[in-house]
């Protein structure tokens, strides 16, 4: 008996990644706004009815999307915060490789999950809770702080992850032709004195 609920359960996990996988192929093509329910549901090869059962509405798809994100972003801030005095240079280069680091599923996944973003504002609280996963992955940096300056702490933070997160939109997604290196450079400046407290 239990054999076939780890089956029943194995093949409902499988019935939602293939409607996410739908989900991302479609917003990628064309659109968060123009993609239906129905569109998701028959790209994937289920009905409006198997889409229910796993989702309330397109928002819950876009937040599935983002969290395929959520555990590789986490990871390169913990790289960041896992250098116990980090150097401008340090910075720098975490800063280089993390734009470097964009494979063609991230790309699109980061390009989806944005254009949901603007495209619902329903999904803004979605949004500053994924930030604040990745604030959550810098446990030293957070530590650094007593209590009472800890929501100061966290707010740097997140405008900071805000401005880091829309220029790599801007340079990796989009592929905006300005030279990276200046952006970098000044980029590590911002983040070194933040990490510093200065």
């Amino acid at each position: 008996m239990e054999k076939t609920g780890g089956l029943r359960e194995a093949q409902r996990q499988l019935t939602r990644e293939r409607l996410i996988d739908a989900a991302v192929a479609l917003f990628g093509r064309r659109g968060f706004r123009a993609v239906t329910i129905e569109q998701i549901a028959a790209e994937a090869g289920a009905n409006r009815a198997t889409f229910y059962l796993h989702f309330r509405n397109k928002e819950d798809v876009a937040n599935a999307i983002g969290d395929r994100l959520v555990p590789n972003i986490q990871a390169t801030f913990a790289a960041l915060d896992a250098i116990p005095d980090p150097s401008l240079e340090e910075v720098r280069a975490w800063l280089a490789q993390g734009m470097a680091e964009q494979t063609d599923e991230r790309r699109n996944l980061l390009a989806v999950a944005t254009e949901a973003n603007v495209a619902d504002p329903d999904l803004a609280d979605d949004y500053l809770r994924f930030i604040n996963l990745f604030i959550d992955a810098m446990p030293n940096y957070l530590g650094r702080f007593p209590a009472e300056d800890l929501p100061a702490a966290r707010t740097r933070m997140l405008m900071q992850l805000v401005q880091f997160e829309r220029l790599s939109y801007v340079m990796v997604v989009q592929r905006a032709s300005a030279p990276l290196e200046p952006l970098l450079d000044e980029l590590a400046q911002s983040w070194w004195r933040l990490l510093r407290g200065t």
